[in-house]
C-alpha cells in the first residue's frame, strides 16, 4: 500500500535545539502536524494493531514521551490522526467554495472532492476509519468523529448559503447534501474504482460531473413547477 507523504505545502521542521527548552508556538504547531502526518502513514501502512508508539516516535524523530504528553495514549493519537486527516484535506476545498454561481461552486467542489477521494492516501484513511468502526473502540464514536460524511457537510453548507436561512429551514438540507454528494462523488468514485466503467481521467470526470450537475438542476426546476399531489 502506498504510504501517504506529509503535505508538501508544510515548511520543514527546524533542528531541535540541543539545549532543550520549550519550542516556539509556531514550531509546536508544525511539530503537531508533522507527528500526525507520520502517524497517519504508519497506521495506514501497518494497521493500528501492529503500529506501536515506538514505531511512530522513531518515524517522526520524536521521543515516545512527547507522544504520550501530547496525546495520552495510542487511542488518543489515533483520534487526533483521524481528525487531522479530515480537516487537513477538506479545508483547502472549503476555501474554494465561496466564488461563482451555485452551479459553478457545486461543480468545482465536487471535482475537488472526487479527485481527493481517489488518492491512495484517502483510500487508506477510509480503511482506517472502517477498522476503528468495526473494532468498536470505546473511546471513539466514529459516526460523531467523522460527522457521518464530512464531504456531504461541505455540500450541505454550500446549499444552505445559496438557499438562505428561511428556505434552508424549510428543507431537509442534511439529506439533500448527502444525496447530491452521493450523486457527484460517491457514484463516480464507485464507477472508477469498482465497476471500472468510468475512466479516471480529467476529461471523463469533468464530463460526468457536468452532465450530472445539469441533470440535478433541471430535475429540481422541473419538479418545483409541478402541482402538489392530492391527499
Amino acid at each position: 500500500m502506498t504510504i501517504p507523504k506529509s503535505s508538501s505545502r508544510k515548511r520543514p521542521l527546524p533542528a531541535r535545539d540541543p539545549r532543550g527548552g520549550r519550542p516556539t508556538q509556531d514550531v509546536a504547531a508544525r511539530l503537531s502536524d508533522h507527528i500526525l502526518e507520520i502517524a497517519l502513514a504508519q497506521f495506514i501502512a501497518q494497521g493500528p494493531e501492529k503500529t506501536s508508539m515506538d514505531d511512530i516516535a522513531a518515524a517522526a524523530n520524536v521521543s515516545k514521551r512527547t507522544l504520550y504528553a501530547r496525546y495520552g495514549s495510542k487511542t488518543g493519537l489515533l483520534v487526533a490522526v483521524m481528525r487531522h486527516g479530515i480537516d487537513d484535506r477538506l479545508k483547502p476545498i472549503a476555501a474554494t467554495m465561496r466564488t461563482g454561481c451555485l452551479r459553478e461552486r457545486l461543480l468545482r467542489t465536487a471535482q475537488k472532492m472526487l479527485d481527493l477521494s481517489l488518492k491512495p492516501e484517502t483510500i487508506g484513511f477510509e480503511k482506517l476509519a472502517y477498522w476503528v468502526r468495526d473494532q468498536n473502540v470505546d473511546d471513539i464514536d466514529v459516526q460523531t468523529l467523522l460527522g457521518i460524511n464530512p464531504g456531504s457537510r461541505l455540500i450541505q453548507t454550500l446549499l444552505e448559503e445559496a438557499a438562505g436561512p428561511e428556505r434552508a429551514a424549510s428543507l431537509d438540507m442534511r439529506f439533500l447534501g448527502m444525496f447530491i454528494f452521493d450523486a457527484l462523488v460517491t457514484s463516480p468514485r464507485q464507477r472508477i474504482l469498482v465497476r471500472k466503467d468510468l475512466p479516471n481521467t480529467a476529461a471523463a470526470k469533468t464530463a460526468y460531473l457536468e452532465q450530472a450537475t445539469d441533470f440535478i438542476f433541471k430535475a429540481i426546476l422541473t419538479l418545483s413547477q409541478q402541482p402538489e399531489c392530492g391527499p
